[in-house]
């Protein structure tokens, strides 16, 4: 099993139809949770970036930046045969399904082929609120920044490894999550999901 991919998109807004992804942020793990890479960069989103007080990223910041069809060669060859994920993976993936629908290129990341380490919270974590700096800050993860990136995929990569362990340990505080849109999370999410990745037969470039 090759491991995961855990990613985070700042993006324009939050519909993935209408906004585009404006940067992302991967790191590599094996499928033991062992750190393999990093890998980050700003997305020009051709028109432009609203949202700034969310991530503080201006247009001056991506008017030089490479575009999304032009980081696609070095993006997909991180994402292949992993499992993708990331802290309400719905959201990312979302947008990168519509980033790669845009530039005409034949990839779609599967929703059996994701983790939700927002999700995985309910079942891994006390009672509490979800969100990234919630979940982290109740699990002892120190995020340095938030609404960056490279941090954001960082602090679901350290939740993800805190979740392994304490599976390992037998602990857990519910036996499934239920998400807002009825979707049912269980226990070791991320196992089915290294297996339905490593059968995905993803190109790695077009170019």
């Amino acid at each position: 099993m090759a491991g995961f991919a855990v990613v985070d998109c700042e993006t324009t807004g939050l519909r993935a139809t209408q906004e585009r992804i404006i940067e992302v942020g991967v790191v590599l793990l094996d499928s033991s949770g062992a750190f393999q890479d990093e890998w980050s960069t700003l997305v020009n989103p051709l028109r432009p970036v609203t949202s700034q007080f969310i991530h503080g990223i201006y247009d001056d910041d991506v008017a030089s930046a490479p575009t999304f069809t032009q980081i696609l060669p070095g993006l997909t060859s991180l994402l292949e045969t992993r499992a993708v994920v990331a802290h309400n993976v719905v959201f990312d993936v979302a947008f990168l399904n519509a980033e790669f629908e845009r530039s005409s290129y034949p990839m779609t990341i599967p929703a059996q082929a994701t983790v939700c380490t927002m999700e995985l919270s309910k079942i891994y974590l006390p009672e509490g609120r979800h969100s990234l700096v919630s979940a982290t800050e109740r699990a002892g993860i120190s995020l340095g920044g938030h609404h960056r990136a490279l941090v954001d995929a960082w602090g679901a990569a350290d939740l993800l490894r805190h979740y392994m362990l304490a599976e390992s340990r037998g602990i857990r505080y519910a036996q499934q999550a239920k998400s807002r849109q009825g979707s049912v999370t269980k226990p070791a999410a991320w196992l089915p999901a290294l297996q339905q990745a490593g059968a995905l037969d993803w190109p790695v470039s077009l170019f």
